[in-house]
């Protein structure tokens, strides 16, 4: 990405717990709702074909299973999609006074998380750290509802501080507005919420203008 020049937005921001909750929400709705509602359409036409043989005969048992399994299939989507929500939220919490620094360019996003300060546990006032994914198979439960993390996990005490996210404009990127900050959308895995509580009206249209919306 082209960084040369100063950028033409530069700000620091904090993005509060129930915004988080919040563009998470809408990401779903946008993007795993549609593909839970599709499924849930053939599952339920799928179990209508057994129920009217069921009618038609009420001794085909296998019928009665089938049922069975295409209501708990659909359940079953629904489920993981409100148990992630639910841990993201959890995992969040971790990261809520977190700030992010934001400059943009015309050729695209640059942001960086930077760690709030860490507060020193003693023996009396110890609070245990929310896991990041909570879900018994996490990997696979995210791909299953449409991305792989919103967050880069949080690196070891020993490690390297996560680097700043280079995010050029292009197919790849879709920029959402929503009436209280942009999400940064990237390819189904990622993305990034940018509050408008923290910018300036001239601020907002031009970044309007150089997210393309």
């Amino acid at each position: 990405m082209n960084k040369s020049g100063v950028p033409k937005i530069h700000k620091t921001y904090h993005i509060p717990l129930n915004m988080f909750d919040d563009a998470f929400l809408q990401f779903q709705k946008k993007f795993v709702y549609p593909t839970n509602i599709a499924l849930s359409v053939i599952l339920a036409a799928i179990a209508g074909v057994y129920i009217h043989a069921v009618i038609k005969d009420s001794s085909q048992t296998l019928a009665y299973l089938l049922i069975m399994v295409c209501i708990a299939l659909i359940l079953v989507r629904w489920y993981k999609t409100f148990k992630l929500r639910k841990a993201v939220h959890d995992a969040l919490q971790d990261v809520e006074q977190d700030s992010y620094e934001l400059k943009i360019w015309d050729a695209g996003i640059w942001i960086h998380i930077q760690d709030a300060p860490k507060i020193a546990e003693t023996a009396e006032n110890t609070v245990e750290e929310p896991a990041a994914e909570t879900a018994e198979s996490p990997q696979e439960e995210q791909a299953e509802n449409g991305f792989n993390a919103i967050f880069p996990e949080e690196p070891a005490e020993t490690e390297e501080p996560i680097p700043p996210t280079e995010i050029p404009f292009g197919d790849g990127i879709r920029i959402l507005e929503y009436p209280d900050y942009f999400i940064v959308y990237i390819l189904k895995q990622n993305f990034y919420i940018i509050p408008k509580k923290d910018f300036d009206a001239a601020e907002l249209e031009q970044m309007r203008k150089l997210f393309g919306i």
